[in-house]
């Protein structure tokens, strides 16, 4: 899937957009620092300014310029749909939801007062040109809503997690270290990084993993995860300001961005 580089200078015609994106600036909008975000969309005006806006707003964005091939790993997915002749031989990474969250949008000037069927429900749907607060809102709850459910490790048969040097042995909840010690990790902190290692470079959010690591049916304060988080980065040796392996998405989760293997 081929991509470009952002700053395409933007048309006239799309003035009123790039009014609305200005108004988004001068309003403050909250981004998500740090979420990957892949935004497929076969116009250059249009992909370029919301490419533009959204990596101006701390996303870790990047665009792309065809739908023949499926996008590259991200946190959330938006595309946006031209015509009933794309919708009806979308190609066949579209053919169902996608795995991660989905923001679809679509040109009311091809459907006026109306949307076309795609097949799947995405988490959101929003016309173009939409105002850049109300995309950043939905973003935000897009992430949200994902589901618990989705991260299901009661029946991980994985004995040792291999990563970045590091090897996480499962039974014996131990950590070791690239010079081979050993170090012996709680409860909490030794299932947040097994949920993280077994989703590599994928957003998990704070829900999910206090789900996880106290059980999805008690009530936890979001607060009570930054314990397991902060001992896990000083076993790993982490700069908790420039973190290298496990990630902060501000406002949203965590991502263990490293390539894992699995002795099984």
């Amino acid at each position: 899937m081929a991509q470009e580089n952002l700053g395409t200078p933007m048309s006239p015609r799309y003035s009123a957009q790039s009014d609305l994106l200005r108004m988004g600036s001068e309003t403050g909008a909250m981004a998500v620092s740090g979420l990957r975000i892949c935004l497929v969309d076969p116009d250059p005006l249009t992909r370029a300014q919301l490419g533009e806006y959204l990596r101006g707003k701390g996303f870790d964005i990047f665009v792309v310029t065809d739908m023949e091939t499926s996008p590259p790993s991200a946190d959330l997915l938006i595309v946006a749909l031209d015509s009933m002749e794309q919708r009806a031989n979308r190609p066949r990474w579209l053919s169902e939801k996608p795995k991660i969250p989905t923001i679809v949008l679509d040109r009311s000037h091809v459907f006026p007062g109306r949307a076309a069927s795609i097949g799947f429900a995405p988490d959101a749907r929003l016309p173009l040109p939409v105002h850049p607060r109300k995309l950043v809102a939905t973003i935000k709850r897009a992430l949200s809503l994902v589901r618990i459910e989705s991260i299901d490790l009661s029946e991980d048969s994985v004995p040792v997690y291999h990563f970045s040097g590091w090897k996480l042995h499962c039974h014996e909840r131990q950590l070791e270290s690239r010079d081979g010690e050993s170090t012996p990790l709680g409860k909490q902190e030794f299932e947040v990084l097994r949920a993280l290692l077994a989703c590599p470079r994928q957003l998990l959010t704070r829900q999910q993993l206090i789900a996880i690591a106290w059980g999805s049916g008690k009530q936890v304060e979001n607060r009570r995860l930054d314990r397991p988080i902060t001992l896990l980065r000083h076993h790993l040796g982490d700069d908790s300001k420039f973190p290298a392996l496990l990630k902060t998405v501000v406002g949203v989760g965590y991502r263990l961005d490293v390539e894992v293997e699995k002795s099984v």
